[in-house]
């Protein structure tokens, strides 16, 4: 199977800004999200691509590894330095010694990229094992993928993680309680749960870094959340009553006759909720007026219709 570039996964240039990346992922997203295709496999598999892509090219330090070795730079117990310190090795030849027989023989390809995950050189150092059982373990720190929604709510979620103990990877299935209302790069310690030098020795901790996936529709700014309302051009001309999704149930909101897209509607108590102060914020509604996209001639000459209407062009007051 040909290995996937993550850069033309979301569509973007490899040049491309962090903002270009937010921008193709946030599009893509809308079009895959599971919300919006239910019972779609295919939507769903697509959608966790965009969002492995988007996590790691949104990461600075994620994304440099991801340029420099490809998603073997991902890999947990990934060390960059001997990375970078094997190839220039493998440059210069490997190790060499010479016989009558075959001088010079070179034996750098008895030694695999995956030799990387643990310590290559450690078989030269047999005093180390004793010390390994009374020094103290690695600290490590993972990063937790969450979808905004389950940030905002909080609760637990189950994450495997690889960690060294005793110069071996062991999985292990994890338990993480998310407080709600977490923000993006949040750290969660796990006392414990980090590498280990040895089966008996003392492990370090485990660090998650949170990384928060931007939603298709919804924002968050401190407390308040910002959702994009999708409303016809009719509910924005006569206005009317719509349903509105909010993260403690749908609500029904009225929608002024004459609405703008863009305008901003504010539901005072429906944004997130600060444990520890009590704060509560509000969700800001933003009207987005839709077009048909499959009106045919009928929907051409109803907009030849509004075209009409305009007392003046709605650009004459745009300058700078």
């Amino acid at each position: 199977m040909a290995k996937r570039d993550l850069y033309s996964v979301l569509g973007v240039e490899r040049t491309a800004s962090a903002e270009e990346i937010k921008k193709a992922y946030r599009h893509l997203a809308r079009k895959y999200h599971p919300d919006i295709n239910p019972g779609n496999k295919a939507a769903e598999e697509r959608f966790k691509e965009l969002s492995f892509a988007y996590d790691v090219l949104s990461d600075p330090e994620k994304r440099a590894l991801y340029d420099e070795f490809g998603e073997e730079g991902l890999q947990p117990g990934f060390n960059a330095e001997r990375a970078r310190a094997y190839t220039q090795w493998g440059r210069q030849g490997g190790f060499q010694f010479n016989s009558s027989s075959r001088p010079g023989r070179r034996f750098a390809s008895s030694f695999g990229f995956e030799d990387l995950f643990g310590d290559v050189f450690g078989a030269f150092h047999w005093g180390e094992r004793n010390k390994a059982a009374t020094q103290p373990g690695e600290d490590l720190e993972y990063t937790v993928e969450l979808d905004l929604v389950e940030a905002v709510r909080g609760g637990s979620k189950t994450i495997s993680v690889q960690r060294p103990v005793g110069g071996q990877s062991v999985t292990e299935r994890l338990t993480v309680k998310i407080p709600a209302g977490i923000e993006d790069g949040t750290r969660i310690r796990l006392a414990g749960k980090g590498g280990a030098r040895s089966a008996r020795g003392p492990a370090g901790d485990l660090y998650l870094r949170v990384r928060i996936r931007p939603h298709p529709y919804l924002e968050r700014k401190g407390l308040d959340l910002f959702l994009d309302l999708p409303i016809t051009v009719a509910e924005a001309l006569h206005g009317g009553t719509v349903t509105v999704p909010t993260l403690s149930g749908a609500v029904k909101v009225k929608i002024p006759p004459g609405s703008q897209s863009g305008r901003k509607l504010r539901l005072k108590g429906r944004g997130i909720t600060d444990e520890k102060t009590g704060a509560v914020g509000d969700l800001y509604v933003r009207l987005l007026i839709q077009i048909p996209t499959d009106g045919g001639e009928r929907a051409r000459h109803a907009a030849d219709i509004l075209e009409s209407c305009y007392g003046e062009n709605p650009r004459t007051r745009l300058h700078f």
